[in-house]
């Protein structure tokens, strides 16, 4: 037995092994911390073998867009005060965990029309238009739906949340407030702002906005690759709906001031 290495605040609560630290009993290790049993308990596998890959890439989106959602409401909330330097703090962390999501495509891809077929059926009425936290991701940036809150898809909770989600300030709608308090319009933000900060802040919003952009088209894609123009799960139109998507913008107003500019 070796002596126990220093934690980083000095504390040598492990002993050690081979160099390795052994956690005493009943103290948190890395497993609990992170519920890691309980995680990989939601993953079932089946008999088809690509079903585990497509499981954990939509389960990981949905973890993504837990935190998306933490940090738009922190966004919204620092914006609301006017402290723009610091909101695009969590902004571009949005724009990192986008960048990443749309990496997840490239890993879906190395799944053949072949393998999602052998368990395509079990999806049965499932469908990721379904997805309550996509939706509240939308409502919040700038894209609310009350006609959404009514799909008879939600669950009680899910219907709750859309339905607070409309009633908060959205992140387009905290933004345009703030633009408006300057005196100028979008094109002189952009222009010469008066605020530079809310100028910097505009910019990291179009970064947003392209980003998402770029994960609808990937999406399309990585759905025209598996089912071509076929009807999706859960009676969508697939990909022609997809498409039709790739087109919304959070913060239209940034994008129409470019081509007066």
């Amino acid at each position: 037995m070796t002596r126990s290495a220093p934690s980083d605040d000095g504390v040598r609560p492990y002993s050690t092994a081979a160099g390795c630290p052994v956690a005493p009993a009943g103290a948190t290790t890395y497993a609990s911390f992170l519920n890691v049993d309980a995680l990989l308990a939601l993953q079932e596998p089946g008999e088809a073998h690509d079903r585990l890959l497509f499981v954990v890439i939509h389960q990981s989106h949905e973890l993504w867009f837990k935190l998306l959602l933490h940090e738009l409401d922190h966004a919204v909330s620092l914006a609301g005060r006017r402290s723009y330097r610091v909101a695009m703090v969590p902004v571009r962390r949005i724009n990192w965990i986008v960048r990443s999501m749309i990496a997840q495509w490239d890993v879906l891809d190395t799944m053949t029309p072949r393998g999602y077929l052998e368990f395509r059926d079990a999806l049965e009425s499932g469908s990721g238009f379904q997805s309550a936290q996509f939706r509240e991701i939308e409502f919040t940036a700038g894209l609310p739906d009350r006609g959404y809150v009514a799909s008879p898809w939600l669950s009680d909770d899910e219907r709750g949340r859309l339905s607070r989600r409309l009633e908060q300030p959205t992140l387009r709608q905290t933004f345009l407030d703030a633009v408006a308090t300057t005196g100028q319009s979008m094109v002189e933000l952009l222009r010469d702002p008066v605020d530079p900060e809310l100028g910097d802040f505009a910019e990291t919003l179009a970064d947003f906005d392209e980003l998402f952009a770029l994960w609808r088209s990937r999406h399309v894609l990585a759905v025209e690759r598996q089912i071509g123009a076929k009807p999706g799960t859960g009676r969508s139109s697939g990909v022609e709906y997809l498409r039709s998507t790739t087109t919304r913008r959070f913060f239209p107003e940034i994008w129409e001031a470019r081509s007066i500019l």
